[in-house]
């Protein structure tokens, strides 16, 4: 599995980083913007991700606005059907039901979880949207 992880917190990449890396092949960005931008460069080198690790609040551009980014690149390149779109996983401090609607609705991620992340609630979300056995 390629995974990348968003996130403009150090100790929040280690520990998504910590609990992912035996899954597969991990990046890590800092903004929305770079998240964006690796997503494409992920796709032009025929090397898509599997699973994105977005947070919401983040500097440059937050995760909602590349959620957005990411979803019309989708589209745009006919790649917005469940077995062939990136799952991207929301993971915030944010547990507002407005901002989770706006994440599903709005953006479309596949899931949402809420910090502190637990690994259990983690490896639960990933075998949900089927990327775990």
């Amino acid at each position: 599995m390629k995974i990348l992880i968003a996130d403009d917190d150090l100790n929040n990449r280690t520990v998504l980083h910590g609990m992912l890396a035996g899954y597969g092949e991990c990046d890590v960005v800092v903004t929305g913007k770079e998240a964006y931008e690796a997503f494409i460069l992920a796709h032009e080198e025929n090397k898509p991700y599997d699973l994105i690790c977005l947070d919401i609040m983040m500097p440059v551009m937050d995760g909602n606005e590349a959620l957005v980014k990411i979803r019309d690149y989708e589209k745009e390149m006919g790649l917005n059907v469940p077995s062939t779109e990136a799952k991207i996983v929301m993971t915030t401090a944010l547990d507002h039901p407005k901002d989770i609607i706006k994440a599903f609705y709005k953006g479309g991620c596949t899931a949402y979880l809420t910090k502190p992340i637990t690994k259990k609630a983690l490896i639960e979300q990933l075998q949900d949207i089927g990327l775990l056995n």
